[in-house]
């Protein structure tokens, strides 16, 4: 794309704010700016849409006795498995363990330290 033709949209998602991208002039690639295209806001909107349902899925499961809080949590703060795995230092296997109620209330402090600093609360001490 050519710098010249970079989109600019307004887009709402940026409020406001200008993203930078790279185009290219005279051949070369050069940095520009935008403030976003109809497409990359549609994709944007959708995807967000769906991690709101999943996180309402979510909390669901944990109001149902299903599931524990970490794994709405999980979804809350836009985490995924490999995600919180590389945030918190447990392996996956280990976090879709806690996400059952009666392990995740075995949990240690220290444990429950590391989910904490993950999801920047205390609501899990």
């Amino acid at each position: 794309m050519e710098i010249d033709d970079i989109p600019q949209d307004d887009s709402k998602i940026f409020q406001g704010q200008r993203k930078v991208i790279y185009a290219t002039r005279n051949g070369k690639f050069e940095a520009g700016t935008t403030t976003g295209w109809q497409a990359e806001e549609f994709a944007t909107e959708q995807a967000v849409d769906e991690l709101n349902q999943l996180t309402e899925q979510a909390l669901q499961a944990v109001k149902n006795g299903e599931k524990s809080v970490i794994y709405y949590l999980m979804y809350k703060n836009r985490y995924d498995l490999q995600t919180l795995a590389q945030a918190t230092g447990f392996w996956q296997w280990q976090i879709k363990r806690h996400f059952r109620p009666d392990v995740f209330a075995k949990l240690s402090g220290k444990q429950l330290d590391k989910y904490s600093v993950a999801f920047g609360t205390n609501v899990l001490k």
